[in-house]
């Protein structure tokens, strides 16, 4: 490529060229050659100095002669076999040489250049053996062994500076030579070396990452890269997420093509420097200060970066000029072969030069004394670059520490300081710290962090949970003072009717029931996040309510099933005047049958696919959660927790059913509507709860509330419908025998007499009135008349001061007070069976009716009896109050027997029972 330009008809200035000056080189032009960056830089600077000497200065003025400089360049493909061919062939007739970029390339034509004995400038090249013992070769770059002079020196210099250090270069001339120097440089500045690294086989991401992680190992706090392309030491430093407290490299600060390739990952990145735009000196040929120059470059280029390369380039034209203007060609010693280029080479040596790239001198060596600078982009992401030290030329301070990747990426690429309208800002980590703590919480790292609404884990309240834990507590209390009172209370009368085992069972299966509502409130957080601890209790919480409650329910109701079930088998088998002695035995063997089958299934609950805590999303921003909800879940829960509830759901279905067939019992001595009612509250609250539990799932105050509610008024109601009537009727004092006597005889006769009536009216319509006016008597007569007729010591009642009576539907007469039938059926054995026919049996024959209740043969100790009628089987008592009327059998004052008994076909039994 040969450059030569004319300005005459331009300008309207005519140089009279006297001859030309050729100058020229090897240069990298193939745009994909590893030094095509900057060796196109350094053209172009050369470029901008030869046009502007040509063209304003009508070239290089020699004497009274003009010479214009012819500028000829040949592409060496980033070759040193290239360059070495260039030199050999076509750079033999040129009188001036120039070295393109790196010490590499520079290398085979310095060696070239002496045996042609040729002037060579080397605008690029540092590397000091390029230079020794070669008079006629000049570089502009400091000398690598002082390239990092000032770039360790300024770091050492810091408050709370850097200890220690790491190097690695590409094993090249000028790199190797840079790196070389470090040791020497760090032990003069009191650092300490860690580990010095070439890099392993070709300058890539793949080759560099492993030795990226190793020096994360070591953590050195400064790593100094001596090579040309920097991006892959920057990606193989990010893709292990470390950098360390400062990273200086040789070459790429400055450079657009570095900015393009790593982008905001250059901030913060140091370098070094011999020239920076902001010099105060002006060029001596141009009259340029380094602004003017930097100016004009980026016009030529486009280019908003203007490195040192090619200042030191345009510097390297300067220079020449100015040499062969001054130099004293005239003074040639041609007799002792002294050539122009021994003229040259001398002055440049002795001579210092006024450049835009700076005040240039050379020494023993030709390369140049300035000293270094050290730059660093200032991390406003814009490619800036200033001279931080020597403090004398900065332009701003040193930044160090270097951040972290993660706060680099939140500073520069992250929402934080934008995010919830605060003034957040980012920490060393790169986590956001959000201004407004109480609404905000910082999420993600790096690039992703940013603060955004609180999560809401939807926890429940407080409130519910104290609620809970007092309902807990009533419960635990209620079940408490029962059993007190039970155990109290358990030789009275009322509580041996209710069957005191069966009461305790019952406190125990309330109690049980109601720990719950203590494990409905456990919960957690997310199963990755938060601790083992805490995920094992919620777990243990998510099985433990189907197992408190479902145990508590089954223990719960077949207490009150035992009950019901164990009246109705003693009055079946009395009906069938059979004596039936229902143990504690046999009705707990019920017992474990329920508890067995709720046992099963929980456990195959609890093996199978067993409940698990789990935490759910209910909304993300940007994918960071402001709200999730935690429940329990499992593959078949709903399957198992199914099954469960129809096992309890059938099973009150069947004690309502139980409890229809006893409705007509005496309610003291079955308290069946007792019973009644709680399995009927059980039932209600069961079938109420389980829709309105999976309508507000999704609710957790809600579900809680209601899960809570429907335990808490199962068991409490069951407590207070079993124990709170017994309490009150034992502190009125209605709990001995003769009021139960009472209370039970009124009972039966009530409903004996609705039969009496329409028996008669079918039978003697004469006498219906009178058994209206018998009726009404009774009634008014009240339990007062009762008394009175147990006090009787006399054997027998007349049968005519009998009151008719008949059995209602099977259902019998109760026993009236006595020691020899406890009243209580659970707690004492009958030690005698009915194994003949009764008295009346004998007397009457086998066509007698059977009686139709248990008794004894024995009187009580009151000596109180009672004989009765027998109608076609269905037997009558004698009416209250009629025992003192049984003096006068004919002529009696009793408002029904005023005729014999016969004559309405009654049979008198002999038996009597007491």
């Amino acid at each position: 490529v040969s450059i030569q330009r004319s300005i005459e008809e331009e300008h309207g200035i005519y140089c009279n060229f006297t001859g030309s000056i050729s100058i020229g080189g090897p240069s990298s032009l193939e745009q994909d050659g590893d030094f095509f960056d900057i060796g196109s830089q350094q053209l172009v600077a050369v470029r901008l100095l030869v046009d502007y000497i040509n063209r304003y200065q009508c070239g290089i003025t020699s004497g009274d002669q003009n010479y214009k400089l012819q500028l000829l360049t040949y592409d060496d493909q980033s070759s040193t076999n290239w360059t070495t061919t260039i030199a050999n062939q076509y750079l033999q007739t040129m009188d001036i040489w120039l070295g393109g970029y790196s010490s590499t390339l520079t290398s085979p034509l310095a060696e070239a250049s002496v045996d042609a004995n040729k002037l060579l400038l080397a605008p690029g090249a540092a590397s000091t053996p390029v230079f020794r013992d070669r008079d006629s070769v000049f570089g502009t770059f400091p000398p690598t062994a002082k390239y990092l002079a000032k770039a360790i020196e300024g770091l050492a210099n810091l408050d709370d500076g850097p200890k220690t250090l790491a190097t690695l270069w590409e094993d090249l001339s000028f790199t190797r030579g840079v790196c070389a120097a470090a040791p020497d440089l760090a032990e003069q500045n009191g650092m300490k070396i860690t580990s010095q690294q070439v890099l392993p086989g070709e300058n890539n991401v793949e080759d560099l990452v492993p030795l990226a992680q190793k020096l994360a190992e070591e953590d050195p706090d400064v790593v100094i890269s001596c090579v040309y392309d920097c991006a892959p030491w920057m990606k193989a430093m990010r893709n292990v997420s470390w950098s360390p407290k400062a990273q200086v490299f040789t070459v790429c600060v400055g450079l657009q093509s570095f900015l393009e390739k790593v982008g905001s990952d250059t901030d913060y990145v140091m370098g070094v420097t011999p020239w920076d735009a902001s010099l105060n000196i002006s060029d001596a040929v141009t009259g340029w200060s380094a602004e003017d120059f930097a100016k004009k470059f980026r016009e030529e280029t486009a280019r908003e970066d203007v490195t040192y390369h090619p200042a030191s380039a345009a510097a390297v034209i300067s220079i020449l000029a100015q040499t062969l203007e001054n130099a004293e060609i005239s003074t040639l010693d041609t007799n002792n072969n002294e050539t122009f280029t021994d003229v040259w080479s001398d002055y440049i040596r002795n001579n210092s030069f006024r450049t835009m790239y700076g005040q240039i001198s050379f020494d023993e060596n030709g390369q140049s004394l300035a000293p270094s600078l050290l730059i660093q982009y200032d991390g406003s992401s814009t490619g800036t670059v200033r001279t931080v030290y020597p403090n004398e030329t900065s332009s701003g301070p040193i930044l160090y520490p270097m951040p972290s990747w993660d706060r680099r990426d939140c500073l520069k690429l992250s929402d934080c300081e934008i995010s919830s309208g605060g003034i957040n800002f980012c920490d060393e980590d790169g986590y956001c710290v959000c201004a407004d703590t109480d609404f905000y919480e910082p999420v993600g790292k790096g690039t992703t962090a940013q603060c955004v609404p609180a999560e809401d884990f939807n926890y429940i309240l407080e409130g519910l949970k104290v609620m809970s834990y007092i309902e807990v507590g009533l419960l635990l209390l209620f079940c408490g003072l029962a059993l007190f009172w039970t155990l109290y209370h358990r030789k009275n009368t009322l509580v041996r009717v209710s069957q005191p085992i069966f009461l305790q069972i019952l406190i125990l299966g309330s109690a049980i029931s109601s720990l719950s509502i203590l494990a409905v409130g456990i919960e957690a957080g997310y199963r990755e996040e938060d601790s083992a601890t805490a995920i094992a209790l919620a777990d243990a919480g998510c099985m433990g309510f189907p197992w408190l409650w479902g145990l508590g329910f089954a223990i719960t109701y077949s207490a009150l099933f035992a009950k019901v079930w164990r009246v109705k088998r003693l009055y079946r088998a009395a009906h069938r005047a059979r004596r039936k002695q229902v143990m504690v035995k046999d009705v707990m063997m019920i017992m474990m049958v329920v508890i067995f089958v709720e046992v099963v299934i929980l456990l195959i609950f609890q093996f199978v696919s067993p409940l698990r805590w789990e935490r759910y999303v209910l909304q993300d921003i940007n994918g960071y959660t402001v709200s999730s909800v935690g429940r329990c879940n499992s593959d078949y829960g709903w399957t198992f927790m199914a099954a469960l509830v129809t096992f309890n759901v059938s099973c009150l279905i069947y004690a309502l059913v139980l409890c229809w067939q006893t409705k007509d019992l005496p309610s003291d001595f079955s308290e069946r509507n007792h019973i009644f009612l709680s399995v009927m509250f059980k039932f209600q609250i069961l079938i109420l709860a389980i829709p309105v539990t999976i309508m507000v799932k999704s609710d957790p105050n809600t579900y809680f509330f209601t899960m809570v509610s429907a335990v808490f008024l199962q068991h409490c109601t069951v407590l207070a419908i079993i124990f709170l009537p017994k309490v009150i009727r034992i502190y009125k004092g209605e709990d001995t025998e003769v009021t139960i006597a009472n209370t039970i005889h009124r009972t039966m006769t009530a409903r004996r007499l609705n039969t009496e009536s329409s028996f008669q009216n079918a039978s003697h319509p004469s006498q219906s009135h009178r058994f209206t006016e018998s009726h009404e008597s009774i009634f008014a007569s009240g339990s007062s008349h009762h008394p009175s007729r147990l006090e009787s010591k006399k054997p027998s009642l007349d049968p005519s001061e009998k009151e008719l009576s008949n059995s209602d539907s099977g259902h019998f007469p109760s026993i009236l007070e006595t020691e020899k039938l406890s009243i209580d059926l659970g707690e004492r054995e009958q030690s005698n069976d009915v194994g003949g026919k009764t008295q009346a049996e004998e007397k009457s024959g086998d066509q007698s009716p059977q009686p139709v209740a248990s008794f004894d043969d024995e009187k009580s100790s009151d000596g109180s009896c009672a004989s009765f009628y027998s109608k076609d089987g269905d037997d009558v008592l004698p009416k209250e109050g009629e025992e003192k009327k049984q003096a006068s059998p004919s002529g009696s004052n009793s408002p029904l027997m005023h005729e014999d008994p016969e004559q309405f076909g009654l049979t008198r039994q002999d038996k009597s029972f007491c």
